[in-house]
Parts: structure tokens; sequence; C-alpha cells
């Protein structure tokens, strides 16, 4: 019995691109042929994981700087600090698919699908974190008001003409924030 309960009969057998007979754990997520790859190219003790030691040199590499949180995003199915190939595969469709995507980079891909920056006028474009989910300043036509990372509206929150005090509800603005929200008074 190998590690998660996954048995010889669960392993495939296939030839890798060095020419050798490697056994790899079938995957049941849908995967992209170049996902499974580069799976295969990191499982180096070939045990169906990706184990931090394993994914060091990714983390490590300067060029991959929000690596790590994608990374600890995949340890989704079973959080054990180590990424099965379902994980993989589901964390590399669900970056690949719209269905799966943000709250607030949905609603901005809805206004600027293909997000050149130029928006209907009078289109609300909101204002998204790195993640996807809303800031918790937004400002349209002389309006701010206050929202969760949903875009949900906090009751009495909203302000004409002035920045709204949102930190009662979250972190404190910096200057440059404020900055790009006194632009769309």
């Amino acid at each position: 019995m190998l590690r998660r309960g996954i048995d010889k009969q669960e392993r495939m057998a296939y030839v890798n691109h060095s020419g050798k007979v490697r056994e790899w754990v079938a995957h049941k997520i849908a995967c992209r042929n170049d996902v499974a790859w580069m799976f295969e190219q990191w499982d180096g003790d070939n045990d169906g994981l990706l184990s931090k030691d394993e994914l060091m040199p990714l983390e490590g590499n300067g060029r991959e700087s929000c690596l790590a949180q994608f990374i600890d995003m995949c340890d989704d199915m079973v959080v054990d600090g180590q990424i099965s190939v379902d994980e993989w595969c589901d964390c590399f469709s669900f970056a690949d698919d719209l269905r799966h995507e943000p709250p607030c980079h949905k609603e901005k891909h809805s206004v600027d699908p293909h997000m050149t920056g130029v928006v209907i006028p009078g289109a609300f474009l909101p204002r998204c974190d790195l993640e996807g989910y809303y800031r918790p300043e937004q400002c349209h036509n002389g309006y701010c008001w206050c929202v969760d990372r949903f875009g949900r509206e906090f009751d009495h929150s909203r302000t004409k003409g002035e920045l709204p005090d949102c930190g009662q509800y979250s972190n404190e603005l910096n200057d440059d924030e404020k900055s790009d929200l006194e632009h769309r008074l």
C-alpha cells in the first residue's frame, strides 16, 4: 500500500522524457498534458506527491515571486504540506478556468474582457487586490463606499465626494491607494 491509500492498481506505467519506464499515480482530475509533465519533472521520488523539498527550487527562484502562495493554495484536497497529482492538476485547471475566477477579477473582466484599460464611459470598474478579491474602498461617479472582499457593500458606508472610513471594517489605506481613490472621485 502506498501513501494516501493509493494501491498498485491505481498506478499507470509510462515512458518519461529520458526513455525510462516510470509508474505514476493515475489522476482522477482532468489534467493538461503539459501540467502532468511538469508534475512528473518535480516528483523526484516518484511517490505521486510533491513535497516542500521537491518544490524548494521553484520557491527559491526570484522570477517566481508569487509561486509560494500559489503552491500553498494548491494543497487543498488533503492539507498535509504536500501536493498530490490531483491537487496539482486541479490547481492549474483552476488558474485556467474563468468559472473559478475570483469575484473582483470576474467583474473587471465583464466590464473590460481583454483588460485593455478602455472601459465604457460610466461603467463601474472595481478595485481588486492581488488575489482578485475586492479592495475595501470602492469609488464611482463621485461616491465611495466600503465593501467586504466579495464586493458586498457595508451598510451606511457610502459617502459623496470623500473617502469613507473603511478602516473600521478592514486594513488602513496606504498613500498610493488613497491617491488612486481620490482620482476616482
